[in-house]
């Protein structure tokens, strides 16, 4: 991060004067930066859970069926997994400052929109939340989810990947029953 915040600040290809904000670079641009990231995550997570994969390097993370510990939860991970989540990651901001434009200070706030959704899907708390007609729908229920079950719901923000593509979506089924003692 610190490399392509580096990267964004001596780039004459993003503007960063408060007359250069705009509606395309900054709502459009966040808009990019989510759907590109989730596009790039979601297959490229899906290829972490292949049992070749998956002992190696993922399975570290999903030791938390239900993760509750925010950030220490979210970071804890494999170097590999980290790789490929600051390269989604510097995908979706290079493609927005491509494709709209993006203001610096957008790609300030999808860092920290995305640390804290990030966190959020590894918290305890319920929070769900869709941006009409844009397709982004966020939901700790699915990431939950997929700690339980290990093999649906890859992605993040948009569930198009498990919905459309791999079929591996799956609806939240609210907190498992408490075991009976017998």
């Amino acid at each position: 991060v610190q490399r392509l915040c580096h990267s964004i600040y001596f780039s004459s290809s993003v503007p960063r004067l408060p007359e250069d904000v705009g509606l395309l670079n900054t709502l459009g641009a966040l808009y990019v930066m989510f759907v590109v990231n989730d596009l790039m995550y979601a297959p490229l997570h899906h290829i972490l859970h292949l049992p070749a994969m998956y002992p190696l390097v993922h399975k570290h993370h999903h030791r938390q069926h239900y993760p509750v510990r925010g950030y220490l939860d979210a970071g804890n991970e494999h170097p590999i997994e980290h790789a490929i989540g600051v390269c989604c990651t510097w995908a979706a901001v290079l493609s927005a400052v491509f494709v709209t434009g993006a203001h610096a200070v957008t790609v300030f706030f999808f860092f920290n929109i995305h640390a804290a959704l990030a966190m959020l899907n590894h918290s305890p708390y319920d929070v769900k939340f869709c941006i009409p007609y844009t397709g982004l729908e966020y939901s700790v229920g699915n990431h939950e989810m997929h700690h339980r079950k290990f093999t649906v719901n890859y992605a993040q923000y948009v569930m198009w990947y498990d919905t459309k593509m791999a079929n591996t979506f799956a609806e939240y089924e609210g907190p498992s029953p408490p075991k009976k003692l017998s």
